[in-house]
């Protein structure tokens, strides 16, 4: 019994120590739209280069409130590297009125809020 309960505790460890190692970004909030797991496995199979900073994190906020922090260069030294292309400098502004999600197959969606012109607006009247 001692060395089935040792093998267990030995897998989970190494489970977890395997998934922490190539960490690039973590659940921060979990909104009323989209799971944990939803979030985790969209997050794995995205390609998020031009969203990472070089020294500071990044946090992403969907569409339900969900919020998941894109871990920075600095914070990644233990994990794989990515290319230098995919950080973008820490005094990079990000715009404001996009809308994250994900579709109904699992991907991650950028979206921007679009207001209508002011010829549009008088039309609506």
């Amino acid at each position: 019994m001692k060395k089935l309960l040792l093998f267990v505790f030995m897998m989970l460890c190494l489970s977890v120590y395997s998934q922490s190692n190539d960490a690039r970004f973590t659940v921060i909030k979990v909104g009323n739209k989209y799971s944990k797991e939803a979030l985790t496995a969209a997050f794995q199979k995205a390609d998020m280069c031009g969203h990472y900073y070089f020294s500071k994190s990044n946090d992403i906020t969907f569409d339900d409130g969900s919020v998941v922090r894109l871990f920075s260069k600095k914070e990644m030294s233990q994990s794989p590297a990515l290319s230098d292309n995919c950080y973008i400098t820490d005094d990079t502004i990000m715009v404001k009125n996009i809308v994250w999600s994900i579709t109904s197959n699992g991907y991650i969606a950028k979206g921007y809020n679009s207001s209508m012109n002011a010829k549009h607006e008088s039309d609506k009247l």
